[in-house]
């Protein structure tokens, strides 16, 4: 069974801006700090933040599954401000996943240079149909974290921003 699940938000903060978290490093660190209860931090094991970057997430004691997972940045454009990152060890790979991509976007919106759109979409392909009610939660994790970032970049960013 394979699929695509994505959800937007709008922030009130242009997409340049929102990008500096969303495109790096930084959103790890955003969502380590917004939800101790489920990470416990990551560290980078290759690369500077861009495509090939390899990271490894750590999940909280007491959080049900395997301790962690390895992500890869396939992508990481700065220009059309999408990343892409694909799970290669680890978290929902050992939970029935055959394969789970991430895609995350920050778009422009429409004649209001100081607000955008976040979206986030997950991709997936599942060995075992036992394992979709993780896609929800999953997808919900995701929305949370979009929220985190959305919630940072609107009490950090700099004034009124240009795209």
């Amino acid at each position: 069974m394979e699929g695509v699940v994505s959800r937007e938000i709008e922030v009130k903060v242009s997409a340049s801006e929102t990008w500096k978290a969303y495109g790096s490093l930084l959103l790890a660190q955003i969502g380590v700090d917004a939800f101790p209860d489920k990470y416990s931090g990551f560290k980078v094991l290759q690369g500077d933040g861009y495509a090939g970057t390899i990271i490894q997430v750590f999940f909280a004691p007491g959080v049900e599954g395997p301790p962690w997972y390895k992500e890869e940045f396939l992508v990481v454009d700065d220009v059309k401000r999408v990343k892409v990152g694909k799970f290669i060890e680890g978290g929902v790979l050992e939970q029935g996943f055959k394969s789970y991509v991430v895609t995350l976007e920050a778009i422009e919106k429409e004649g209001k240079k100081n607000e955008c759109i976040m979206k986030g979409s997950i991709e997936y392909a599942l060995y075992d149909e036992a394992a979709l009610p993780l896609v929800t939660s999953s997808i919900e994790g995701l929305l949370a974290l979009m929220h985190a970032v959305a919630d940072y970049v609107t009490k950090n960013h700099k004034g009124a921003c240009t795209n």
